[in-house]
């Protein structure tokens, strides 16, 4: 989705953030950054595509298994509307750190069946989940799945912050700009109607095409008339007692900021939550290296992660 509602503009920072401007030459990273691992001649990193099954329909995905014998914690990658960017430099970097990733194309995305749909994405998401949650099924593709962690981002973040919001064993939940739709819903609410199309249009003007059985115009339609449900400040007293990681970005737009989720988690006293706010725009696009290296070491801080390899001096 390209991120330039016109009606939002105001730039904050959320209480308590660290504000970074990315990876600096003298900088201390993780070696999963710029070293592969030791290669493991009998149990390979590898990917494949896989597929399963959401509500009758095919979902295509990917796993990217990392090295080593047996299972691994493992990262549930989701992306946004529509999925241009599907954030694949953050699968390979958390597959040398040591997880196991699984990303995936919701239903009507990129070829997966079925149709599109923001309640859809949040279903099959809970589909893979139950999945996992099958002994044999975990296995076979190299997942603990007594320690899985999501990671989305834009509308993936919204998922994922969903989905772990009725999902208490999940192991952590990371939001990278996370997309509160409720947000856009009451601001278009005070749009005329062709304000609103006009605005609609623009937000989501790289989706016709890409998604079965949704274009840009039954989007807007969507947001107008579910987009109360997706509000993503309500899950906060679920979430506040989780391992919760928070990256947002100074040049996008307020609906990508989770200013309400931020300031509710603030008011619950949320222990185990970590925020960055980095300045860039809604893709992290001059950010990557930074944006890697905060999920990183968010994700070693988890219980029973794997031990981030020894930091370095970068050249």
């Amino acid at each position: 989705m390209n991120r330039n509602f016109a009606f939002i503009g105001a730039v904050a920072l959320c209480m308590g953030a660290t504000v970074s401007h990315g990876a600096t030459p003298n900088a201390e990273l993780p070696a999963a950054i710029y070293a592969d691992p030791p290669v493991d001649p009998a149990h390979p990193a590898s990917g494949q595509g896989i597929q399963f099954e959401s509500h009758g329909s095919l979902i295509n995905a990917q796993l990217y298994q990392s090295a080593g014998e047996g299972v691994h914690p493992t990262v549930v990658l989701l992306h946004g509307l529509p999925g241009n960017e599907q954030n694949l430099d953050l699968a390979q970097t958390m597959r040398r750190a040591g997880w196991t990733v699984i990303s995936f194309h919701y239903r009507g995305s990129w070829g997966s069946g079925g149709t599109f749909s923001l309640n859809n994405g949040i279903d099959d998401t809970k589909a893979l989940l139950a999945l996992l949650s099958r002994p044999a099924s975990a296995s076979s593709w190299g997942v603990d799945a007594s320690r899985i962690v999501l990671v989305g981002h834009s509308y993936g973040g919204y998922v994922a912050a969903r989905v772990a919001a009725d999902a208490p064993a999940l192991a952590g939940v990371a939001l990278i700009a996370p997309w509160d739709i409720s947000v856009d819903q009451r601001a278009w609410a005070t749009l005329t109607p062709a304000r609103r199309q006009s605005v609609g249009l623009a937000g989501f003007n790289d989706v016709d095409g890409r998604l079965k059985g949704a274009t840009a115009r039954s989007l807007i339609d969507e947001v107008m008339r579910d987009g109360a449900q997706f509000d993503l400040t309500k899950l906060a007293p679920r979430l506040a007692g989780r391992p919760l990681l928070i990256v947002t970005a100074i040049h996008d737009d307020d609906d990508d900021k989770a200013l309400g989720l931020l300031s509710s988690l603030d008011r619950d006293h949320a222990e185990h939550l970590t925020t960055e706010v980095m300045d860039t725009d809604h893709g992290f696009n001059d950010h990557r290296i930074a944006l890697q290296i905060a999920v990183l070491r968010w994700l070693a801080s988890l219980k029973g992660a794997p031990v981030l390899a020894k930091e370095r001096t970068s050249p």
